[in-house]
C-alpha cells in the first residue's frame, strides 16, 4: 500500500504542471456553471425549483434503490473515464479531455449554485453532506485520468519519430493499466453515493 502511495505521490510530482492546468479548467467550469445560475430566467428558476422541490416531499416516501444508485453511479463514471482515456489514447483528440472536465466541474458548480441560489444555507449544507463526499472522489480521479490522457498524447507527438512499435505498445499498456487502476476508486465513490448519501437526502430534504 504504501509502494502505490509513494508511485502516485511521484507521478503527481512529476506531471505537477499538468494537474495545475487540469484543476484550473475544472474550477473554471465551476466557477461558470454557478454563475449560470444567475443567468437563468425567471420560468427556467421555477421549472427547476418545482422539480428540486417534488423530488424532495417524494424522496422522505420512497425507498432509494442504493446498489441501482451504486451501478449507476460507477457505470457513469467509468464511461467518463472511458472518453477521456480514447481521447488520450487516439492522440489527435486529446484536446477533448479538457472540454470533458469542464464540463464536469460546470455541472458541479451549477448544482451546487442552484441549491445555494435557492435554499441558502440549507442548500448549502445539504450539497456538502450529499454532492461534495462521492466528487471528494470522483473528481481527483477524473483529474488524474485526464493528465494521464494528457501526458500520453504529448509524450507520443514529442517522440512520434522515435517511437518504435514495441515501445507504443508498452506505453500504450501503461497508460490504460494507470487509467483502469484510477478507476478502481469509482467504486468506494459509488458505494458513498448509493448507501450514504441517499440517508443525508432523506435526513436534509425535511429541512428544505
Amino acid at each position: 500500500m504504501n509502494y502505490i502511495i509513494l508511485k502516485l505521490a511521484s507521478y503527481t510530482k512529476q506531471n505537477i504542471g499538468f494537474y495545475l492546468l487540469t484543476v484550473l479548467i475544472l474550477l473554471s467550469g465551476v466557477v461558470l456553471g454557478s454563475f449560470s445560475v444567475g443567468l437563468l430566467s425567471e420560468t427556467q428558476k421555477n421549472e427547476l425549483l418545482n422539480y428540486v422541490e417534488l423530488f424532495f416531499s417524494n424522496v422522505r416516501n420512497l425507498n432509494i434503490d442504493s446498489a441501482g444508485v451504486f451501478y449507476t453511479s460507477v457505470l457513469n463514471n467509468l464511461k467518463t473515464a472511458l472518453v477521456i482515456s480514447l481521447a488520450g489514447l487516439f492522440v489527435i483528440t486529446f484536446p477533448l479531455i479538457p472540454v470533458v472536465i469542464f464540463f464536469r466541474g460546470y455541472i458541479l458548480g451549477f448544482t451546487v449554485g442552484f441549491l445555494a441560489s435557492e435554499f441558502g444555507i440549507k442548500g448549502c449544507i445539504f450539497a456538502v453532506f450529499t454532492i461534495f463526499p462521492q466528487n471528494l472522489i470522483t473528481i481527483p480521479v477524473i483529474i488524474s485520468i485526464g493528465v494521464t490522457g494528457i501526458c500520453f498524447a504529448v509524450e507520443v507527438i514529442k517522440n512520434r519519430k522515435k517511437i518504435d512499435k514495441g515501445e507504443y505498445l508498452n506505453m500504450t499498456a501503461s497508460y490504460l493499466l494507470l487509467n483502469l487502476g484510477f478507476s478502481l476508486f469509482f467504486i468506494l465513490a459509488g458505494l458513498i453515493e448509493g448507501y450514504i448519501s441517499p440517508l443525508f437526502i432523506k435526513l436534509f430534504s425535511t429541512y428544505i
